[in-house]
């Protein structure tokens, strides 16, 4: 390696520990989309390898891929999800983890790029959140006993299904030989269905009612992104997702007694800025890092405080860090590394026990084997290290809960290049 060559991965690695220090998972929404950009950690805003990728964080990455291309891939996740909680002054105490099971969500990709055109089409279909919760009721666990005054006060069992859908036609433009700017929709088909619904009124009897009787729910925003490749080394990009603004959330829901009640809920997903810089000045090895923002803060539903029936998250920042380098003329190896802020404050552990977002540190690697010429397998791996919540139950002294979790997600798909 060069004198100048080891100046820029010294220079690079630096930067990247400096933002880490800094920053702390991206909350409920999927890091990247598709095999070969989870591998790299869904470092992609500056460093498009395939047109899932290309199309999820930033519309103007599409016009650096070589090639049209179609990515058809899916996501498996399996999150391992448990809660503790505890009384001091009567001695209960219990452990319980959810029943999640594995998730699958889709990733198809499409890149087209007419001959002799500055423009660039692309449109990218993907899961877009993913949060299953199933925790059984119980008899030791305060949370989790069943509501029973005045022997227990517990919600009984916990259950949440969060998923969605997200379709983004995109387009892009060469406006010189360096410069292209991109532009494209978002429309979402979001399903959230909780039990027991904490957002609500209690029911005369001191339950919750549930807010599972519901169909998906629609929202849509947009997405504005730059590319920006000098003729160095670098290539640098900038994306702005707005938020998604959902149609109203309806629950036919009941009381216990099976009467009819109706339950509101208004949600929105957050507005995201992404940077992100690719340095190719190593001999068939690319090196990327993103860094992004996730505005939960002001977003209805998660930013809300708890009394305002809402999740009271922080808005957070993310990094990515992932590197490509072939190793033989047939395969390619991916790998990366993410450091993500967890949006929980521990003092609303309670309220996001059925939306536990709070992963930060995540570790992903991959394979891309050519079949041929034109058509390449991917697979990849990524593992988010377990993180805990620690507080209270209602700010009452003497009582804990304690919600922790690890995700696992495994990826594949097959890359055609037009």
């Amino acid at each position: 390696m060069s004198k100048q060559g080891s100046y820029v991965l010294v220079s690079f690695v630096s930067f990247v520990i400096l933002w880490a220090a800094d920053s702390r998972a991206q909350g409920i929404i999927f890091p990247s989309a598709g095999a070969t950009h989870r591998s790299m950690a869904g470092a992609s805003t500056a460093a498009p390898f395939d047109a899932a990728g290309s199309v999820y964080w930033n519309p103007a990455a599409m016009a650096a891929l070589v090639d049209g291309e179609i990515f058809v891939g899916v996501d498996f996740v399996y999150g391992d999800t448990y809660l503790d909680s505890s009384v001091e002054s009567t001695g209960q105490f219990g452990s319980n983890r959810s029943d999640s099971g594995l998730a699958a969500a889709p990733a198809f990709g499409l890149v087209s790029r007419p001959e002799n055109s500055s423009y660039t089409y692309g449109l990218g279909i993907y899961g877009l959140v993913g949060r299953t919760i199933d925790f059984p009721a119980s008899e030791f666990n305060p949370v989790l006993k069943p509501f029973d005054p005045p022997r227990s006060f517990g919600l009984g069992p916990v259950s949440s299904r969060m998923s969605g859908l997200q379709i983004a036609p995109v387009m892009s433009k060469d406006v010189s030989q360096t410069l292209s700017v991109g532009v494209g929709a978002q429309v979402t088909s979001m399903l959230l269905g909780l039990d027991p619904a904490l957002f609500a009124e209690r029911n005369p009897g001191g339950l919750f009612p549930p807010a599972t009787q519901g169909r998906s729910y629609w929202g849509a925003g947009f997405q504005l992104g730059v590319l920006y490749r000098p003729g160095t080394p670098w290539s640098f990009g900038a994306s702005y997702k707005s938020p998604q603004w959902f149609e109203r959330f309806d629950y036919n829901s009941k009381d216990e007694k099976g009467n009819p009640r109706e339950l509101s809920l208004e949600l929105q997903l957050p507005w995201i800025v992404s940077l992100g810089a690719a340095y190719h000045g190593f001999e068939d090895t690319v090196l990327a890092v993103d860094v992004r923002y996730f505005d939960y803060a002001n977003t209805k539903l998660f930013g809300t405080t708890p009394a305002d029936d809402g999740l009271g998250w922080k808005s957070i920042w993310a990094i990515a860090v992932g590197a490509k380098r072939p190793i033989s003329s047939l395969i390619d190896v991916q790998a990366g590394f993410s450091w993500n802020g967890n949006p929980i404050p521990d003092a609303a552990t309670l309220f996001n026990i059925q939306l536990p977002a709070i992963n930060e540190l995540a570790f992903s690697g991959g394979l891309t084997v050519a079949l041929t010429e034109r058509v390449d397998i991917v697979g990849s791996v990524v593992y988010a290290l377990r993180h805990t919540n620690r507080g209270t139950i209602l700010e009452i002294p003497g009582t804990a809960i304690e919600l922790g979790q690890d995700l696992a997600t495994f990826s594949l798909g097959f890359a055609f290049r037009l």
